[in-house]
């Protein structure tokens, strides 16, 4: 009997600690937790408890709920959480200071026993006076590469006097829409920081990366609401990347791989030098696999033989952040491996469409030999088939299949590519967009003058089409494809010739940023983009802000 009793207490034990697993069954739940109500109720004044009961709509994964729940201003008191099926006891263990607004955020990453989240941070705010603190501070977060809202980020909020070495007053985190709202808030001055608070202590470690607002202090008004800028954060990517050892598929085939994702500039130079530094050969690039991004194949121009020696210096190629090679040298071994590699179409480019004087580009596996391929090509022009095209240009493993002056208005074309790998011609039918279909982007700046200058740039890489240029107050781009475009604009104040998002000390604030991920070209219409820099946050003079205490 007693065995059966200490059973019994162990079961209770257990299922009264463990998180309750909601019933199997029904349809599929993909909505987070939901708070029902609160006791108190925010916005409560003289509140004299030291205990918060948040009832929540179902099970809630009580793990989630570690480091994602603060309490702000730093009071200084530790407090317990407590768990009764779906209710939430927050317990104080000293009473709380007077005439104080006390704030409760659960952070958006609290989740339900599925593993749904919030999505959206919470927060509950009492006074332990006759009123309670309205002020409130919104702003915005965007991706410098998509202009997509950053969600799940921490801002930091310090409150006068400033110390940047101590944990921040308030903390904010931002929404799916990338938007952060610190509210309940005293008057006073503020100062506002983007951190990649990685610890989750409010302080803004050396390590960590910060980011300014454009307006470094902001005077709030008792009751007051303020809105700063939107900044845009960038790929958070500084480090260049590597060689990490090259491979020989035959002795002149190279395989060089990478320590992380790469691109090729037009400006790619590879050499082989031999062991007393002298150049050897010249080797120019291959490809890109789309399964490994972070290798490139290349043909060198002479032997590399067998028991022989090598270094390839390459200069170049950057990670997909930007960032030039740190080590861009690697030792190798010659070899007396025939090349056997298998040739083939590794890409077509352009193949979405083409504009009357465009090339369509076939890149091939290896430098291309095989008359084959250039006797299997197959062109039909309306009902017109050719077998023998003239304009054809061979440059190592790439065909280029120009027009003749220009592709014919208003005729269909095939391209009928010759694959030696399947021994069989590939279809590729790319749209042929003539004059009148082309389109254009109009950007225009509302608040410059003429000495003000913007870099602007267009992309579309599966056209492909890139256009950058320099303008000032308007400027108009013409013979556009009908397709969407990642537009990037940006005023570059210190003339470094990139865009910066500023620094925290010494206080620089970022240079004006824009980017719009689609911005659509229709058939012979202008699309108009029109930027208003002065729409945002007013920012007030130097001498109209008091003076900060800062430690």
């Amino acid at each position: 009997m007693l065995y059966h009793i200490y059973v019994l207490v162990g079961l209770i034990f257990f299922y009264g600690c463990a998180t309750p697993i909601p019933p199997t069954g029904g349809p599929a739940d993909k909505q987070g937790p939901v708070i029902l109500h609160t006791i108190p109720e925010t916005g409560t004044t003289n509140f004299n408890e030291q205990t918060i009961e948040i009832q929540f709509n179902e099970f809630v994964n009580r793990s989630s709920l570690t480091n994602n729940i603060t309490i702000e201003p730093d009071l200084g008191i530790d407090f317990e959480t407590h768990w009764k099926r779906k209710k939430l006891t927050i317990e104080f263990e000293a009473p709380l200071p007077d005439s104080t607004t006390v704030i409760v955020t659960l952070g958006a990453k609290i989740s339900d026993t599925r593993n749904n989240k919030m999505g959206v941070p919470t927060t509950i705010a009492v006074s332990t006076g006759n009123e309670i603190d309205e002020g409130s501070i919104v702003g915005r977060l965007r991706s410098a590469s998509n202009g997509k809202g950053i969600d799940g980020v921490k801002v930091l909020l310090y409150r006068s006097p400033i110390d940047l070495e101590r944990p921040a007053t308030y903390q904010a985190e931002t929404d799916t829409g990338g938007v952060f709202r610190f509210k309940y808030l005293r008057e006073g001055i503020y100062q506002a920081l983007y951190v990649e608070d990685r610890n989750r202590n409010k302080i803004w470690d050396a390590r960590e990366s910060a980011q300014p607002f454009n307006r470094r202090f902001l005077d709030l008004k008792k009751g007051a609401a303020d809105t700063l800028d939107v900044i845009y954060v960038p790929q958070v990517d500084t480090l260049a990347p590597g060689i990490l050892g090259v491979g020989l598929f035959s002795t002149h085939r190279m395989r060089l791989r990478f320590d992380e994702n790469i691109k090729v500039n037009d400006t790619v130079d590879i050499t082989v030098n031999d062991t007393l530094g002298n150049t050897y050969s010249s080797a120019y690039p291959l490809y890109i696999p789309a399964a490994d991004p972070f290798v490139l194949f290349a043909q060198s121009d002479s032997l590399l033989k067998e028991g022989v020696s090598y270094e390839v210096i390459i200069e170049g190629i950057t990670d997909l952040a930007g960032n030039e090679l740190d080590k861009n040298n690697a030792m190798f071994e010659g070899s007396s491996q025939e090349d056997t590699t298998l040739q083939r179409v590794i890409r077509v480019d352009s193949q979405v469409g083409l504009t009357p004087k465009q090339s369509l580009i076939v890149t091939y596996a290896a430098p291309i030999k095989e008359r084959d391929i250039v006797d299997s090509l197959v062109i039909a022009e309306g009902e017109v088939t050719f077998t023998d095209w003239p304009a054809i240009s061979i440059n190592q493993n790439i065909l280029t299949i120009s027009p003749q002056k220009e592709w014919i208005e208003g005729v269909d074309y095939q391209f009928l590519v010759w694959n030696p790998a399947t021994q069989r011609r590939q279809l590729y039918e790319p749209e042929i967009w003539d004059e009148l279909e082309l389109g254009s982007v109009e950007v225009a700046i509302a608040d410059t003058n003429s000495s003000v200058q913007y870099q602007l740039s267009l992309s579309n890489e599966q056209v492909p089409v890139f256009r950058d240029t320099t303008f000032t107050g308007k400027v108009e781009l013409t013979g556009l494809p009908p397709v969407a475009y990642k537009l990037v604009i940006y005023n570059d104040v210190n003339g470094n010739g990139k865009w910066d998002k500023g620094t925290v000390l010494p206080f620089v604030e970022p240079e004006p940023y824009y980017v719009q991920e689609t911005v659509t070209v229709q058939t012979g219409f202008a699309s108009e983009v029109i930027l208003d820099f002065s729409k945002s946050p007013k920012r007030l003079r130097r001498e109209e802000i008091p003076e900060p205490e800062i430690e």
